[in-house]
């Protein structure tokens, strides 16, 4: 008999032999004698991985070696190979290694006379699908108890799935919105989803959005939205995540800070506007005195009077302007103008205080797209905390400067100034330096600058004075 040969290579027995028993996996052999299955050959490494030597395997059956429970279990594979089955494959596992195990029966004349099994290790395998289902299961968990809402689109908008929250918050179920287009997009996005998956695709990051959103009943709700691709292996996107935020709450309380902040503006503003009206009255009644007695002539104070009812409604419109209710509308605005509204208001608390208030701005200063109210609002607190950090008077300064693709306004304060701890918490709602301060002012001067996509900065140092710095952008239309 000649050497068994594998295409133009020919091998001994004894090198068959060594490369079994070198294999990773394991072969092994078995035959059913007298209605027991009785190995015959076993080799290879994972033999020794399990625990097990070809002497405690060959020439015995499983239950010999293995629990007896396990042993019954897999002579069930056995019997459907020696029966003629072909394919027939289990998984097992001994002393924590996986192992999948083939079964093929030998025939001869149609007749199975012996069953030849390999076995590979898939422990790693299965330590990688135990991570993969438990990764699953935690996104699962996840995606279904948050209390943000969760839709996740195809590529076309369509509505592939969303959770239980999203289904509160919009009202929509599950089974209404599958292969719809999604609900929290706004108007002007609605028929973008080409060009958001374009923005998406091209920057690999994620997309904020705050907007106003009906839900199934027709009620408006204030929603945060965050928009985030998802990625397959290539790093192309298949889907997006959409998550919402329910933040009408927030809106309320926002809106309730903002018009305390109003009412403790408008009643500290009250006793410095009482003294500056009261100067021109004084002066009216006194003409009108005089012309009632017939001591003078009327006409040469006619000019003297106009000017002080004039004083009088500039102030009086000034004070209506901060004192109205909230509303925002964003137009280009005059901001030096905005300024030298807000120091005519403030300039009799000024001078209450021995305070002098200097504006300079630069020329040609630009008109900024803002919402006059809300601007008006930030000048004011900011300008009458310099006013108060100053209680031995002084000197204020507003500097109105154009900066690359921004405008910054700066007041400069000879005040007793800020401490470093106290920084962190500066713009924090209550959070005060002042003994009968709300800590409201700051805090919306932080909230209507930052809706006006610029930055306040502050640099204080104690006994020193106080910088605030209000950086505005500039659009292409500005």
């Amino acid at each position: 008999m000649g050497k068994p040969t594998f295409g133009l290579v020919e091998y001994s027995q004894e090198e068959l032999m060594e490369m079994l028993l070198e294999q990773q996996g394991m072969t092994f052999k078995f035959k059913k004698i007298e209605g027991r299955f009785i190995h015959t050959f076993c080799t290879g490494q994972l033999l020794g991985k399990i625990g097990l030597t070809p002497q405690q395997v060959v020439g015995r059956e499983l239950k010999e070696f293995l629990r007896e429970d396990f042993a019954a279990a897999k002579e069930e594979y056995y019997s459907q190979a020696w029966e003629g089955k072909e394919d027939v494959s289990y998984e097992g596992e001994l002393l924590g290694v996986s192992y999948l195990a083939s079964l093929r029966p030998v025939k001869r004349h149609g007749k199975v006379v012996e069953v030849i099994a390999s076995c590979v290790d898939i422990t790693e395998r299965k330590v990688s699908e135990k991570e993969l289902t438990e990764t699953k299961e935690l996104l699962e968990s996840l995606f279904e108890s948050s209390v943000d809402g969760i839709c996740i689109m195809d590529t076309s908008g369509g509505v592939i799935r969303i959770n239980e929250a999203f289904e509160n918050i919009y009202g929509w179920k599950n089974a209404e919105l599958i292969g719809r287009p999604a609900p929290m997009f706004p108007a002007h996005l609605e028929n973008r989803i080409d060009e958001i998956y374009n923005h998406l695709n091209a920057n690999k990051k994620v997309i904020h959005l705050e907007t106003i959103r009906p839900r199934k009943d027709g009620e408006n709700i204030h929603v945060f939205l965050t928009l985030a691709p998802i990625q397959d292996a290539e790093e192309n996107i298949i889907a997006l995540t959409v998550i919402t935020r329910d933040i009408s709450e927030r809106k309320k309380l926002e809106d309730f800070y903002r018009k305390a902040d109003k009412l403790n503006a408008v009643g500290q503003l009250a006793a410095g506007l009482a003294h500056e009206i009261r100067n021109p009255l004084t002066s009216l009644r006194g003409f009108l005195q005089i012309m009632q007695s017939g001591r003078a002539e009327k006409g040469e104070y006619y000019d003297i009077m106009l000017s002080k009812i004039d004083r009088i409604n500039s102030i009086v419109n000034e004070f209506l302007v901060i004192a109205k209710p909230y509303q925002s509308n964003a137009q280009k605005n005059d901001l030096v103008r905005i300024l030298q509204s807000v120091v005519t208001l403030l300039e009799a608390q000024a001078a209450l205080n021995n305070i002098n208030i200097a504006t300079e701005a630069d020329d040609d200063f630009p008109q900024v797209v803002c919402s006059e109210m809300e601007i008006k609002q930030v000048f004011v607190n900011i300008l009458k905390n310099a006013i108060e950090a100053m209680p031995r008077g002084g000197d204020i300064r507003i500097q109105a400067s154009v900066l690359q693709g921004s405008v910054r306004i700066r007041f400069i304060d000879q005040g007793e100034g800020i401490s470093e701890k106290q920084f962190p918490r500066l713009g924090e709602p209550f959070y005060t330096t002042k003994e009968k301060g709300t800590g409201l002012g700051l805090m919306m001067c932080y909230k209507i600058i930052g809706d006006h996509k610029g930055e306040i900065s502050i640099d204080s140092a104690l006994s020193k004075g106080t910088t605030f710095d209000i950086m505005l952008p500039l659009t292409s239309d500005s």
